[in-house]
């Protein structure tokens, strides 16, 4: 049975077009989220995105279907 799925929306996450700085974007990261520069460069990239969702508390949500509100917000517009 074909469902109508929606993406559940994060309040941490922007719909900003991505870095061309991606380096600089992880270190501001890293930098935020307390950590030294030392110990940035003891992380490796995965690592580092792994404890800073740890850190802000952000989980990876999969998409979930549809209910009848989300089905009239969406052609409401």
């Amino acid at each position: 049975m074909p469902g109508f799925w929606v993406k559940e929306k994060s309040s941490k996450k922007s719909d900003r077009e991505p870095s061309e700085r991606f380096d600089l974007e992880l270190l501001a990261i890293g930098k935020r989220s307390g950590l030294s520069f030392a110990e940035i460069n003891e992380l490796r990239i995965q690592d580092l995105l792994d404890y800073v969702g740890c850190y802000t508390g952000v989980k990876d949500e999969k998409p979930r279907k549809a209910n009848q509100k989300d089905i009239d917000k969406f052609f409401a517009n």
